[in-house]
């Protein structure tokens, strides 16, 4: 065919017309070819890209909620633990009735008040080892009952008859001399009706096992909180045991939610099963039959957060765009081939300086000049390349946008966040110096809103908060994490005005509350801030977890005010 086509170009009987539609012919395939071909790349690297940080950022997110809740526990168990240590100051203190009864009534004070308000709580104890009072029983457990009151019980009843293991599975299961403050369950607990997960401390003085503290946690509470994440491609996500044998899904039946613990069916490569997270990496899996997506990440209590999403929805939009991209290719193909046979009596000269325009159009250079010409048909080619150019570069920013933009408010989306959270880490790991501040806002209300008044009303304010964020914070990038969450990175004037324009902040939402005609546009927003401190953060997401804890203070703070609940 090579050969065909030198000899046929070569012939000297052959038109300059026929030349012509020879070479523009091979040249308008090649640039759609090439057009297609780096579309194809393009939007096919962005899409895995976004699905990629979008599940794993969802992840992330949940996980701090989560990891949040059990760090609490934790410290309550730690602070009391300490508080014991601190009245001992021999092994033999506790073997003393006197001395034993007044350091349980001070812990038990101490311990039973600190924890009365926290509704995930179900139980806390400290028990004296039987080893330790040679086969006594002591300590004292504390059971929230239906009043939602926590109330003294018999603690023999829970830790020391062996009789009734299962209601202290931890305590059982635990290693004899184990040494380390331990997470464990989920297990049933017969005595609560409910599937429980228990953080224990043990207390040694001078090597000797003293007691241990411990608080019981409703496993339902962590439950509901996976149970409502969402992804936007219609995913969910489930827990998993630490060594991934289990899952734990909440199922929906004929007297209302009830949980269940099957054995996981996927088998984790051996790779998944010593890492902590999928870091930014999808594994995909088959999920009940569906070949499907997912990430996930280890919570304080070694159990396994996972986010999945079926493979056929994650990469809808990648399906659908490239065969937008394929339809559109061969449409402009049709017409350039149609052009280039109507305009093939043209000058060799301006075709080849149009060829090269067109090379680099298929390249990926839309912003090529394309030059005029004063014959009529060169000229209609040239604006038809034009055009096509254009058309392309226009497709290319509003896939962009898709991508990046987030179409209620048209600030920047979780994807640009995500690319935005990579950049201030480039900048915290290659300049010392370097300095920023992270803005979060959470607006409050919402889902009153939208129960009440509807989900246009529920629009109106997001909009509402985002047009207050966007006016306050005009030299910083603004982004939507959330339905109802923003997230202000500020660097440069910004940063060095931050004081002054959280003070603007709050008096637009003043002026904006006083201006609203509508309930729902006058709006309340939670606020936190936090300045990266080099010597205190090592990544972008510390500075993060501090702006959204002082954001949370202020969220609680609102909802004290009013008496209503900031979940």
């Amino acid at each position: 065919m090579k050969n065909s086509g030198l000899s046929f170009l070569s012939n000297r009987t052959v038109s300059i017309r026929a030349r012509i539609t020879l070479v523009t012919l091979i040249f308008v395939v090649l640039v759609m070819l090439l057009t297609s071909l780096f579309s194809y790349w393009r939007i096919n690297y962005l899409i895995d890209e976004n699905i990629s940080k979008n599940l794993n950022l969802i992840a992330e997110k949940q996980s701090f909620q989560l990891n949040n809740t059990l760090l609490r526990i934790e410290d309550e168990v730690n602070v009391t633990a300490t508080f014991l240590y601190n009245q001992i100051s021999s092994p033999d203190d506790l073997k003393d009735d006197n001395i034993r009864s007044k350091t349980l009534a001070r812990t038990e004070q101490f311990f039973a008040t600190s924890i009365q308000n926290t509704d995930q709580i179900v139980a806390n104890f400290v028990y004296i080892s039987p080893d330790y009072l040679d086969g006594d029983v002591d300590g004292y457990y504390y059971q929230r009952g239906s009043d939602g009151v926590m109330k003294n019980q018999p603690i023999e009843d829970y830790f020391y008859n062996t009789e009734q293991s299962n209601s202290s599975g931890w305590y059982y299961v635990a290693p004899k001399g184990e040494e380390e403050s331990r997470w464990a369950g989920p297990y049933n607990d017969p005595h609560q009706n409910r599937f429980i997960i228990s953080y224990t401390v043990p207390v040694y003085i001078e090597d000797v096992l003293v007691c241990r503290v411990g608080i019981d946690m409703d496993f339902d509470y962590l439950m509901q909180t996976v149970e409502n994440i969402n992804t936007r491609g219609g995913g969910s996500a489930y827990l998993t045991s630490s060594d991934w044998k289990i899952h734990y899904r909440l199922i929906e039946g004929d007297n209302g939610n009830y949980l269940e613990a099957l054995p996981n069916a996927n088998e984790p490569t051996f790779d998944v099963l010593l890492s902590e997270s999928s870091d930014q990496n999808l594994i995909r899996f088959d999920q009940d039959g569906e070949d499907s997506v997912m990430s996930f990440v280890t919570l304080r209590n070694g159990m396994k957060l996972v986010v999945y999403e079926s493979y056929k929805n994650a990469y809808k939009a990648r399906t659908d765009t490239v065969l937008f991209v394929s339809i559109l290719s061969s449409m402009l193909g049709v017409v350039f081939i149609i052009l280039s046979v109507i305009n093939s009596n043209i000058l060799s000269r301006p075709i080849k300086e149009l060829t090269k325009a067109a090379q680099k159009i298929g390249s990926g250079d839309f912003d090529v000049v394309i030059p005029d010409c004063n014959i009529t048909e060169i000229q209609i080619l040239a604006n038809t390349l034009r055009s096509s150019s254009d058309q392309l570069r226009k497709y290319t920013k509003n896939m962009e946008n898709l991508i990046y933009i987030d179409d209620l408010t048209h600030v920047k989306n979780k994807a640009a966040y995500s690319m935005a959270v990579e950049n201030i880490q480039h900048h915290i790991d290659t300049e010392p110096n370097y300095c920023f501040g992270v803005a979060m806002f959470d607006m409050n209300y919402l889902k009153n809103i939208n129960d009440k008044y509807g989900h246009e009303a529920g629009d109106t304010a997001i909009k509402t908060c985002s047009n207050i964020i966007c006016k306050v914070y005009e030299h910083s990038p603004v982004f939507r994490v959330g339905g109802d969450e923003f997230v202000v990175i500020l660097t440069g004037h910004d940063y060095e005005n931050r004081e002054e324009l959280e003070e603007k902040f709050f008096d637009e939402l003043k002026i904006n509350r006083q201006s609203s005609t509508h309930f729902y546009e006058a709006v309340s927003i939670a606020y936190g801030m936090a300045v990266y401190d080099k010597d205190m953060d090592s990544n972008y997401m510390h500075v993060f977890s501090r702006a959204d804890f002082e954001m949370y203070k202020c969220k609680n703070k609102d909802h004290l005010e009013v008496g209503t609940s900031p979940r």
